[in-house]
């Protein structure tokens, strides 16, 4: 990424170091398999270099720069989404039960982090390393998302969704494991009990292969769009916090759903009706969220000549997008959606790159509104559903 692009995404110090220099292709095409290759070749020097003899005469070993900046982004990324503060609302046993996950997990996140740096040293292209750690911690906060441990958390977690209140923030500045007890604040005490200790199991998980759910996010906000287009009430009261970000004339940046904060997209789940997989998917992170940058942001260009999008260029993230549009008799795009990707991400292995597949996303949507759809224009007053492929790949130089 590009010092400037860096600048502009807000990203910490250390991240903006990195200038990686590239030529990004974006092409789009009709949808078939897609078949994506890693990328490959020198890029931005994030660590120090080590060559390929001295891998091979010795286990590769962890600079102090790099084990500086790795120790920055715990304690500037990883450590508030774990911290319970004095203030945060929860009961004596939860309280208790969430000190007790802090001092646990943290320091499993440190230690994953410096395994994986070694890991990643031993990996084609070293000098990369750096980043792919920060690629596959970015993951690690979506897996954790969307993980279950069984039928007996989702039914906890489906009775919480019925909950009034259940989205309401513990706090005024709550950390990630925070607000996930304090959701299941309104189940009977046994419930509660075997719910927290489901969480404490999930985190136990961390750095292991695993699968989770891909179940989609629930499509929450065209129903708030519905609202403002027919101004019919809802068969479901709409919170009042929604009414204002979403239904009012005023505060327009709240608007965006992929803008909302945690709990405005939490309650924003719960009244549309999404299952626990579905609340899932729409609650885990994304990478743009673990470096607190905004998820539209993320996806813009990297620059006035460059599309990609610039967190995925910093990753290398590349892959196929496959968008569903609806078209008019003037071939004019109606309404366009994701259905269908096929990414990979330096780093992440054996799992799907969750993390990164939102900015990509983003990207794509805004690429099928700049591409002509006339010839797949519908009959006189129809809309013809078409589908495209937008690939993302990266060439380094």
């Amino acid at each position: 990424m590009r010092l400037k692009a860096a600048a502009a995404l807000g990203l910490a110090a250390w991240m903006a170091c990195a200038t990686v220099a590239s030529a990004n292709q974006v092409a789009a095409k009709p949808a078939a398999k897609p078949a994506t290759k890693a990328p490959a070749g020198p890029v931005a020097t994030a660590t120090q270099a080590v060559s390929a003899p001295a891998l091979a005469a010795s286990a590769p070993a962890i600079s102090e720069g790099v084990a500086a900046g790795l120790e920055r982004v715990f304690k500037t990324n990883v450590v508030p989404r774990f911290t319970v503060l004095a203030d945060d609302e929860l009961d004596a046993d939860t309280r208790a039960a969430a000190q007790t996950m802090q001092a646990e997990h943290l320091p499993r996140v440190r230690a994953l982090m410096d395994r994986w740096m070694l890991e990643e040293l031993q990996q084609p292209n070293p000098q990369r390393a750096y980043v792919r750690v920060l690629a596959r911690l970015a993951n690690e906060f979506a897996l954790w998302g969307r993980d279950t441990t069984g039928p007996a958390q989702d039914a906890a977690l489906a009775q919480a969704l019925q909950i009034t209140g259940m989205c309401r923030p513990p706090g005024k500045k709550p950390s990630e494991l925070v607000m996930r007890l304090a959701r299941l604040r309104g189940l009977p005490a046994e419930v509660r009990q075997q719910a927290i200790q489901a969480e404490r199991e999930l985190l136990a998980r961390w750095g292991q292969p695993r699968q989770v759910n891909e179940a989609e996010p629930l499509a929450a906000a065209e129903l708030l769009l519905q609202l403002r287009a027919t101004s019919q009430p809802p068969k479901t009261p709409l919170p009042p916090v929604l009414a204002y970000y979403y239904l009012g004339d005023t505060d327009k940046t709240h608007r965006d759903a992929e803008l909302a904060s945690p709990w405005t997209r939490c309650a924003l789940h719960q009244w549309a009706g999404a299952n626990p997989a579905q609340f899932r998917a729409a609650m885990a992170m994304q990478a743009a969220d673990f470096f607190g940058v905004d998820r539209r942001q993320a996806a813009q260009r990297t620059d006035d000549d460059d599309p990609y999008p610039n967190m995925s260029n910093y990753f290398g993230a590349r892959g196929v997008v496959t968008v569903q549009a609806d078209v008019n008799a003037e071939g004019r795009l109606v309404r366009v959606k994701v259905v269908k990707r096929a990414v990979e991400v330096p780093g992440i292995r054996d799992v799907r790159p969750f993390a990164h597949e939102g900015t990509l996303d983003l990207a794509s949507l805004a690429k099928a509104h700049e591409l002509d759809w006339s010839a797949a224009a519908a009959t006189q007053g129809g809309v013809k559903s078409v589908e495209r492929e937008i690939e993302w790949s990266l060439k380094w130089r």
